[in-house]
C-alpha cells in the first residue's frame, strides 16, 4: 500500500508541473489579456505583454521542474544503482590488487629455484651428489617444506636437469641459455610461475631453511614490501674482511641502505678491525631474494648500473635506481656450494647434522 502510495506521489510530482507548464506555455494572448485585467499585476504596472511573458518563462520553468523530476524519479535511480554496483566491484577490485591481505598474499607465494649446469668453476654442479642425493634435490626438498609458499619450481636451461626434475617429481620451466642471472630467469618464466610474489632461492644452497623462506613471505604479507632479503649479524672479522662475504649496510629501520663487498660503515681513525665490531652492527647478505611482479618489472626496465658493475652484485640496480629492500633478520648462515672444495665441506656438515 506504501509503495502504490510513493508511486502515486511520484507521478504528481511528474504531472502537475508538466500539466500547468503546458497550460502556461500554450495559453492564448487573448486569454492572457483578460486574466491581466483582473490580477493585481495591472496595479502594479507590468504591461499585459510584459506579464504574458512572465507566465510563459513560469511555464517553461514548470516544464523543466517536470523533466528533472522525471528523469530522477525514473531514468537517474536506475543509472545511479548500476554506477554504485560498479564502483563496489571496482572497490573490491582496487583493495585487491593495493592491499595485500595475509590470506591472499600466502596464496600468490612461489618459490623459484634458478640453476644451470655450466658453473665456471663447478660444471654440472646442481647434479653433484652431497650424501645420498643430488644438490638440487637437497634444495627442492627444503624449499618444499615451506608452509607460505604455493609451489616451488625449479627454473632452468640445461635438458638433463629438466630430465632429473620429472624423474624426482619436481615442478620444472625451461628457460633461455641467453639468462645471465638467476633474475633473469624468474624474469622470463614469471607469467608462468603464475604467482604475485616470488621467493628466488639459488640452486646451490642446499642447506637453506625453510623457515626463512616462510620469514620472507611474511614480511611481504606484512608490510606489502616489493623487494625483500635477509641478512645475519656479522661477529667474526675473517667474515668482514672476506670480500665473498657481501655485507648490507642497513638503515635504523632495518631496510637496506647498500650492499657492498667491504666493510660497511667504515669506521674512522680505528686501525684495528676487532673494535669495529664492537662500534657498529655489520651485516651478512643472505643470497635469498623476495620479488614482487612490479620489482621485477622495474629491474627489466632498469639496465646494469655503475654501481653493479664495480661490486659486481645484482642487487644494486635496485638500490640505484630508489628502490628500497626490507631486510629479515636471521640466525641462518648460507653454506653455498661454488666449487667442489665446498662441496667437500658441505659433505662434512651434513654429517654433523646427521
Amino acid at each position: 500500500m506504501i509503495k502504490i502510495l510513493l508511486t502515486i506521489i511520484q507521478v504528481g510530482i511528474v504531472i502537475v508541473p508538466l500539466f500547468l507548464g503546458i497550460l502556461l506555455v500554450f495559453r492564448s494572448s487573448a486569454s492572457y489579456e483578460e486574466a491581466h485585467q483582473n490580477s493585481k499585476a495591472a496595479s502594479w504596472g507590468i504591461s499585459r505583454s510584459r506579464y504574458a511573458l512572465l507566465m510563459r518563462l513560469l511555464g517553461v520553468l514548470l516544464l523543466c521542474v517536470s523533466a528533472f523530476a522525471a528523469y530522477s524519479l525514473f531514468f537517474e535511480q536506475e543509472q545511479k544503482v548500476d554506477d554504485e554496483v560498479r564502483d563496489f566491484w571496482k572497490d573490491i577490485e582496487d583493495k585487491s590488487k593495493d592491499a595485500f591481505p595475509k590470506a591472499a598474499m600466502l596464496l600468490g607465494a612461489a618459490i623459484a629455484i634458478p640453476t644451470r649446469m655450466s658453473s665456471t668453476r663447478f660444471p654440472g654442479k646442481p647434479l653433484a651428489k652431497l650424501g645420498s642425493k643430488t644438490v638440487i634435490e637437497h634444495v627442492y626438498e627444503r624449499c618444499m617444506k615451506s608452509e607460505l609458499a604455493e609451489r616451488a619450481v625449479i627454473l632452468t636451461d640445461s635438458p638433463q636437469i629438466m630430465d632429473f626434475a620429472k624423474q624426482m617429481g619436481a615442478e620444472a620451466i625451461m628457460t633461455s641459455p641467453q639468462c645471465s642471472s638467476g633474475t633473469e630467469r624468474i624474469i622470463e618464466a614469471f607469467d608462468e610461475i603464475g604467482a604475485e610474489f616470488v621467493v628466488n632461492v639459488q640452486g646451490d644452497e642446499p642447506f637453506i631453511s625453510p623457515n626463512l623462506i616462510d620469514a620472507l613471505i611474511q614480511k611481504r604479507a606484512e608490510t606489502s614490501c616489493d623487494l625483500v632479503t635477509a641478512a645475519s649479524r656479522i661477529s667474526d672479522v675473517a667474515a668482514l674482511e672476506n670480500e665473498n662475504v657481501v655485507k648490507v649496510l642497513r638503515a635504523e629501520d632495518g631496510r637496506a641502505i647498500y650492499f657492498s663487498r667491504s666493510p660497511l660503515p667504515f669506521i674512522r681513525g680505528v686501525r684495528e678491525r676487532e673494535k669495529w665490531l664492537e662500534k657498529a652492527a655489520y651485516w651478512r647478505h643472505i643470497g635469498i631474494y623476495g620479488y614482487s611482479r612490479k620489482a621485477l618489472n622495474l629491474y627489466a626496465k632498469f639496465g646494469p648500473c655503475a654501481l653493479e658493475k664495480c661490486e659486481m652484485l645484482e642487487q644494486l640496480r635496485f638500490i640505484s635506481n630508489g628502490m628500497q629492500f626490507e631486510v629479515v633478520q636471521t640466525q641462518y648462515e648460507s653454506i653455498g656450494i661454488d666449487t667442489p672444495a665446498d662441496l667437500v665441506a658441505a659433505e662434512e656438515f651434513l654429517k654433523r647434522q646427521s
